[in-house]
């Protein structure tokens, strides 16, 4: 089991790797405080000790968690993504959308503040 971000991305290759690293820069460009750790099994990101997000890698798929109670707007933009309640999956075929994950990771960590 990885023991960090980096060792958990590293556990993967090709296109899935890739798109781990794509989606951490992503992360630490929207919250550069964001201390990075394990949890469940994935790569987590809190602030002040808070869980903001979580990114999981898969043969072909990457996922963002948690994604729920989301604002109407991006719970509309986030739909064609949704996998459950709380997943939004981005297939490997398939471009990142950058800025809809960047106003997701935002909106994730302003909520954490808030709490």
């Amino acid at each position: 089991m990885a023991s960090s971000n980096a060792e958990y991305i590293e556990g993967f290759e090709g296109i899935t790797r890739e798109r781990l690293e794509e989606l951490r820069e992503i992360v630490l460009g929207v919250v550069p405080d964001a201390v990075e750790g394990i949890a469940y099994g994935v790569a987590g990101f809190k602030v002040a000790g808070r869980p903001v997000v979580y990114l999981g890698g898969f043969t072909k798929h990457v996922s963002v968690y948690p994604i729920t109670e989301l604002s109407p707007a991006l719970e509309r933009a986030v739909t064609p993504y949704r996998s459950g309640k709380g997943t939004a999956k981005f297939p490997n075929t398939e471009p990142l959308p950058r800025d809809l994950i960047e106003d997701l990771v935002r909106f994730l960590a302003n909520r954490a503040a808030a709490r």
